[in-house]
C-alpha cells in the first residue's frame, strides 16, 4: 500500500498533550509496585509533553567530533567556541528567536543576559574550569534560524564523552532527547563507544541521524565506502537503519551542508508535531515494555506453586547473603584498578619532566634579563613568571595526560563493574527461569562516570629564608648573577614537585570516580534484589491488581498503536 493510502486510512496522530493520561497511568503502576528504576524516565517524558512545541535535537559524540562546528555552520556564524581542548559540561540550547541574544541560567535559578560574544566565558574550560561559575545551561536565540521554528539544537559536551561533570544531571537530561545527531569523524568511523551510545539513545528516541564530519579528508568514493560501512555495522550490531549524512565545514562542500540542512528541515522541522508525537510514543513504548517485564514476573509468581515462589525467594536470599561477598569483590576490584592506575599515573607525568624543564629554562633565560629593581621586585617578577609559565605547561599536560589517563582507566573500570553486574543479572535471570519458567532481563545497568576535578599548580617560596624583607641590604648590581642562578636552580625541583603533585591529585581524583562506579554497581544489585523480592512477596495478595495493571498497559499500547502516525 502506498504511503498516501496509509495516511488516508489512518487516524490523525495524537497531539503530544494527549499522552499525558498514559504517563499518569504508567506512573501510578510503577509507584504502586515500587518499580523505582523507571520513575526518572517517566518524569522526563511528562516534561517533554509540557514542552512539546519544541523538539530537542541533541548533538552528541566524542571530543573533537565536530559538534560545535556543525551548529556554527548551520547558524552561519561562530557562536559556539571550537577549541583545541574540550568545553566544560554546560548544555547549550540554540533556537530561533526574533532577535539575537543569549541568557545564562545558573544552578541557583538566577539568570543573566549577555551578548553572543561572551558565551565562551561560561561554556569553555579555559574561562569556566570545572563549571566553577555554576552554570546550569545557556540559552541562545538567533533570528537566522527561522527555517527551524520548532527545533531546539542542543550542544551536549558531556554526552558521548567518558566524562560527566554531574551524574544526576546527565541521567536526568538523556530521556529528554527528542532527536539525536551523532557526530562521527570520518577519521574514526563508528567505534564501540559510538555503538553503545546509539544503543542508549534508542531507548529515548526513534529519530537518530549519523553526521559523518570532516568528510573533506577523503574522496567522494571513500565517503560512499565509509557511509556503507557505517550503515552495515549499525544494521548488524543494532538491527537498525540509521541515515548517515556526510558533512564538512570547508567552503567547497556547500552541497553536503545544504543536503543536511534540507534533511533536518523536511524530516524534523516541517513535521514537528507528528515527530513530537512519534518521539513521545517511542519513549512510552520503551517504558511500558520495561514495566511489563516486572509485572509479568509478579504474575508468574502468582500462578506458580508456593514451592516455586519459595525456591526463588531462597535464591534471592542466597544472593542477599552473597551480597557481602559481591561487595568485597567489587571493592577488591576497585582497589586493584586504583593501584594499577596510580603507578601508571606517576610514570606518565614524569616522562614529561625533561621537556617541561627545558622549555622553562629556555624561556627564563630570555626573560630574566628584563627584570630590574631590588631583590623584592625581582623575586616577585620571578614568582609571577613561574606561576604563569609552569601553570601553562603543566595544565596542558594535566588536561592531556590526566584526561587520557582518566578516560582509559574509568572506561576499563566501568566495563569491569558492568561485567560483575551482568554476572549477577545472569544468575538472577537463571533463577527466575528455573523457578517460574519466565525469561527475565530486568533493568539495565548504565554506569555513569563523574569527571575528576582538574588539579591546580602551585609554585613554592622563592627563597628558603625571607630575604625579600631585607632587600635594601642586598646590592643587586653585585648579587644579580647569583640571584639569577638561584632562580634557574629552583626550576628542576618546581617541575618535579608539581609533576608528582599532579600525578598524585589525578590519581586521587580518578580513584574517587572508580569508587563512585563501585557504589553504583553495589547500589544497582541491592536495589534490584529488593524490587524483585518485594514483587514476589506481594504477588499472591495482589493478583487482581497485577492483572489489571497488565491489562492497562496493553490498553495503552493498543490505543497508541491505533493512532500511531504512519508518516515516516
Amino acid at each position: 500500500m502506498s504511503e498516501e493510502a496509509c495516511m488516508a486510512i489512518s487516524r490523525d496522530p495524537i497531539p503530544p498533550e494527549g499522552y499525558g493520561q498514559y504517563i499518569g497511568q504508567l506512573e501510578k503502576i510503577c509507584l504502586d509496585f515500587h518499580i523505582d528504576s523507571l520513575m526518572p524516565s517517566i518524569s522526563a517524558v511528562g516534561e517533554s509533553i509540557q514542552a512539546s512545541d519544541m523538539i530537542n535535537v541533541a548533538l552528541v559524540g566524542g571530543f573533537k567530533a565536530g559538534k560545535s562546528s556543525f551548529i556554527n555552520s548551520l547558524i552561519g556564524g561562530n557562536i559556539l567556541p571550537v577549541a583545541v581542548l574540550p568545553v566544560t559540561a554546560v548544555i547549550t540550547y540554540v533556537r530561533f528567536g526574533s532577535q539575537d541574544q543569549a541568557k545564562i541560567i545558573f544552578i541557583n535559578g538566577q539568570t543573566l543576559r549577555i551578548s553572543l560574544d561572551k558565551i565562551f566565558e561560561y561554556i569553555t574550560e579555559q574561562s569556566n574550569p570545572e563549571n566553577l561559575k555554576n552554570v546550569e545551561r545557556v540559552d541562545v536565540e538567533l533570528s537566522n534560524l527561522q527555517a527551524y521554528p520548532n527545533v531546539q539544537f542542543v550542544d551536549t559536551p558531556g554526552l558521548g564523552s567518558v566524562f560527566k561533570h554531574n551524574t544526576a544531571t546527565s541521567r536526568h537530561w538523556l530521556p529528554r532527547i527528542g532527536a539525536a545527531l551523532l557526530a562521527i569523524s570520518v577519521e574514526h568511523p563508528l567505534s564501540e563507544e559510538d555503538i553503545e551510545l546509539l544503543r542508549e539513545l534508542s531507548k529515548y528516541t526513534p529519530e537518530m541521524i549519523i553526521l559523518l564530519t570532516k568528510a573533506d579528508l577523503v574522496s567522494r568514493n571513500e565517503q560512499d565506502d565509509v557511509v556503507k560501512f557505517i550503515e552495515r555495522q549499525v544494521r548488524q550490531q543494532l538491527s537498525m537503519n540509521i541515515r548517515v549524512l556526510p558533512f564538512s565545514i570547508r567552503p567547497e562542500y556547500e552541497s553536503l551542508r545544504l543536503k543536511v540542512s534540507e534533511y533536518l528541515q523536511q524530516s524534523i522541522a516541517v513535521q514537528s508535531v507528528k515527530k513530537t508525537g512519534k518521539i513521545i510514543s517511542h519513549k512510552l513504548h520503551t517504558m511500558i515494555a520495561s514495566c511489563r517485564e516486572y509485572l509479568l514476573l509478579a504474575r508468574s509468581a502468582v500462578n506458580s506453586t508456593r514451592e516455586s515462589r519459595q525456591k526463588l525467594l531462597q535464591q534471592l536470599q542466597r544472593e542477599q547473603r552473597l551480597l557481602s561477598s559481591i561487595q568485597n569483590e567489587i571493592w577488591l576490584l576497585s582497589n586493584d584498578l586504583k593501584s594499577r592506575m596510580q603507578t601508571e599515573s606517576s610514570e606518565l607525568f614524569q616522562k614529561s619532566y625533561a621537556n617541561v624543564l627545558n622549555g622553562l629554562v629556555g624561556n627564563l633565560q630570555t626573560q630574566i634579563g628584563q627584570w630590574k629593581g631590588n631583590l623584592a621586585k625581582t623575586s616577585k617578577a620571578f614568582k609571577q613568571w613561574a606561576e604563569a609559565n609552569l601553570t601553562e605547561r603543566l595544565e596542558v599536560l594535566s588536561k592531556t595526560i590526566g584526561s587520557n589517563l582518566a578516560e582509559q582507566h574509568l572506561n576499563a573500570s566501568r566495563e569491569s563493574f558492568s561485567r560483575m553486574v551482568q554476572a549477577f543479572q545472569n544468575r538472577l535471570s537463571k533463577s527466575v527461569e528455573e523457578a517460574l519458567g519466565l525469561t527475565f532481563k530486568g533493568a539495565s545497568f548504565d554506569a555513569w562516570i563523574v569527571k575528576p576535578s582538574q588539579p591546580d599548580v602551585q609554585v613554592g617560596r622563592v627563597f628558603d629564608t625571607e630575604l625579600e624583607i631585607i632587600w635594601f641590604l642586598i646590592p643587586m648590581w653585585l648579587f644579580r648573577p647569583l640571584v639569577n642562578r638561584h632562580f634557574l636552580g629552583m626550576l628542576p625541583w618546581e617541575v618535579e614537585k608539581n609533576l608528582y603533585r599532579l600525578a598524585s591529585q589525578w590519581s586521587e581524583a580518578i580513584q574517587r570516580s572508580i569508587d563512585d562506579l563501585a557504589q553504583q554497581a553495589e547500589g544497582f544489585i541491592t536495589d534490584e534484589l529488593a524490587t524483585i523480592e518485594n514483587l514476589l512477596r506481594q504477588a499472591p495478595d495482589r493478583r487482581a491488581e497485577i492483572e489489571k495493571s497488565l491489562a492497562d498497559l496493553e490498553m495503552i499500547e493498543n490505543e497508541m498503536h491505533a493512532i500511531k502516525p504512519t508518516l515516516r
